[in-house]
Parts: C-alpha cells; structure tokens; sequence
C-alpha cells in the first residue's frame, strides 16, 4: 500500500486563547474547543463558547465541520472529527484533508496510531508532540473509493465497540442513583463527622501522586495510570503504559492495591476509579493521585462521594491555572468529607457489588468487541480487508 508524510495531504492549522479577562470574548455564540472536550471521537459540543471579538482578538481559527482535530499537547493520541464549526485553543490542530483523503478514514488511521504519536511526545510533566513529528507521520494511501470502504467498515465496527461502552456507562451510573437514594447529594450527610481526607486514609499511606518522569515505554514493565486513562469511572486497561521496574521502586509510595481510588488532580481534574485487582502493584503518574480508603470509611462509599455534584463542585472551586489546570494534593487533602455510620456504608458497598459483577460481564464482551476492533485496524491498514 502507498505510506505518505501526513503533512503532504493535509493542510495544518493551530489555535489559541482569547484574554481570560476579557469578559467580552466570553460567552458568545462560537463553540471554543480545548482538551477537556475530547470525549468520543466526535467533537460535537464544548464547555466553552466565544464571541466573534474572541476571534479576532486572538490566535485561534474556526474550523469548519468535517475535519480532524488533535490534541499536540496533554492528550496526544486522541482525534476525534468536528461535526460542527468550532474554533480551537493553542494545544489542539486542526487537520484539514486534501482531496484524496477521505476524513473519517484519516480519523481512523490517526487512532491506530495513537501510540506511535504517544511515543514521541516529549515533555517532563506536560507531554507535547512536535508539528514536525505530526507532519512526517507516514500513513497509507488506497484510492479514495477504497478509503471510503475502510472507513466505513471500521465505523461499523467501532459504533457496535461504542454501544456496549455505553450499556457499561449507564450500568455505571447506577451506582450514583443508589447513593442519592441513600445519602442525597452529600447535603444529607453534613450534619454527620466530618473530617478531610487525609484523615480517612488507610494508616500508612497518603493522599499522594506518582512517577515524575516514567521514561520510554519498557515492555512488560509496571503499568502507570495516567489522567487519560480514567474514563466513566474506570480505568481503561487497553491504553496503559508500562515503566522501568526501577523507576517504579523509586515510586513506592505510589503503588495501589486493589480497591485504592485513583483520581486526576490535573487536566480532568475530579475524574475518578477504583482501581481493579488485576492493577494491584501498578503505579500513577504526577496527574493522578491514589486515595486508600481507612476502616472510617469504605472504598465504593468514598468514591461515589467524590462524584457527588456538590464534591465536584468543591473539587473544581480549588483548581488552579487556565490552560494547565490542576489541584494541589494539600487542598485535595483538605476535602471535607461527611461520614455516616460504616453500617450505612456498607450496605452501599454491598448494593453496589451486585452492580459489579454485571459490570465485569459488560466488560468481558467489551474486551472481546475491541480486541475484534484492534485486529480489523490492522488488517485495514495493510490493505487485507
């Protein structure tokens, strides 16, 4: 099959920020994408809106709907194609396909490529790829009518991938309506004990983050947590790095076990998981931080608690920075928690690991739906479909 330089068929556009304290520029009618609003592989809504003064007062372009964009810093690796017209902060590209590349195929070769584009990202604590790195990318070319069938085989194949992610979302949800039903949303709970978290942790440990600089992917290694890899209240296994066994041992306060929280402290900041037996001994990075439940409390009561909107609300008031957010681990220590009688929780506990097991079924059959997806990307890209 044909391999050409990305760069030589697709045109390359940045963005940028209007002036936070410009009030003017804020709030209009123009969707402003950054890396927060990569959910799906669709870009088709954002948090943030911009006037047209927002514009014209700063780098970034709107980019019409039907083009790829990715992120270059933070999130590289992910694509995702805008359905709308939106313009994009400094730490996204917009890739505009020339004539004989058909969009949703060049989103497809872009996502099995991910790792590639990780793997030449550079950066001590904010990972970041080069435009040339971008441009060189060599992908394969087929005839336009062949790259049309391949995109639509692997939309096929991704939409069924995506279905039963979302079966698994709403299970997962579930678990937020029990702990309303019981506990509100938290409001009920303050006039019980309070104390902060760090109060509450298993004796020994700290509310803590991981691995400064975890080096080049080392084969068979430990596997670290990132902030990319929590999604919907799981930890996505399939996209984890490993690191040097010795750059882990000089981590080990960071170490979790099974049943330890992991949240994201930076970027997705409040996003959280339990993390899993199968994960016992892996470590995180400095986005993440790990959180071991104490006997005051338990591990599905405390997480559901941290996804309360009231504690997301707290959580995101402490927030620093507007490009490069995150919460110090001493304010995260300092998160008032409401304890009702262990009894209480652990009733929870045990309603909620009925809805465990159903979820490692879902997760079963999602495994096998994306190994068959990994394995139709393959073969797509070296012309065997």
């Amino acid at each position: 099959m044909n391999m050409v330089p990305l760069g030589n068929v697709v045109e390359i556009k940045g963005g940028g920020t209007p002036d936070k304290s410009v009030t003017d520029y804020w709030g209009g009618n123009i969707p402003w994408a950054s890396v927060k609003d990569f959910k799906d592989i669709a870009l088709s809504n954002t948090i943030d809106r911009i006037t047209e003064s927002g514009v014209a007062a700063s780098a970034t372009q709107v980019i019409p709907a039907g083009n790829i964009i990715v992120p270059t810093r933070m999130a590289v690796g992910k694509a995702a194609i805008n359905t709308i017209d939106l313009a994009i902060n400094q730490d996204l590209k917009a890739l505009i396909p020339s004539d004989s590349l058909d969009p949703r195929y060049l989103l497809h070769v872009l996502l099995a490529n991910a790792r590639k584009l990780e793997d030449q990202a550079t950066g001590a604590t904010v990972k970041g790829i080069k435009l040339d790195a971008l441009r060189n990318l060599r992908i394969p070319l087929p005839p336009l009518p062949e790259q049309k069938r391949i995109a639509g085989i692997l939309d096929q194949a991704d939409a069924l991938r995506r279905l039963r992610a979302r079966a698994l979302e709403k299970l997962n949800t579930l678990g937020q309506a029990i702990f309303q039903e019981m506990f509100g949303d938290g409001q009920r709970l303050e006039s019980r004990k309070t104390v902060s978290l760090a109060e509450i942790v298993k004796e020994g440990t700290i509310v803590t983050y991981g691995i400064v600089q975890a080096g080049d992917e080392y084969e068979d290694g430990v596997p670290y947590i990132r902030t990319g890899d929590i999604s919907d209240g799981v930890i996505n296994q399939d996209s984890l790095r490993h690191t040097d066994p010795t750059i882990a041992a000089k981590f080990n306060r960071s170490k979790v076990d099974a049943g330890d929280i992991v949240m994201s402290i930076r970027a997705t900041v409040g996003t959280t998981a339990i993390v899993p037996p199968s994960l016992a001994g892996a470590n995180l990075t400095q986005g993440t931080a790990r959180i071991s439940p104490g006997p005051l409390t338990n591990t599905e009561f405390l997480n559901s608690y941290l996804q309360t909107a009231r504690m997301q609300s707290w959580i995101q008031r402490q927030v620093k920075g507007a490009t490069f957010r995150e919460i110090t681990l001493a304010r995260l220590r300092e998160l008032p928690v409401h304890l009702p009688p262990i009894t209480m929780q652990s009733e929870f506990q045990n309603r909620m690991s009925e809805i465990r097991q159903n979820v490692l079924l879902l997760e079963k059959g999602n495994y096998v739906t994306s190994s068959l997806f990994a394995s139709l990307q393959h073969r797509a890209f070296r012309g065997e479909l």
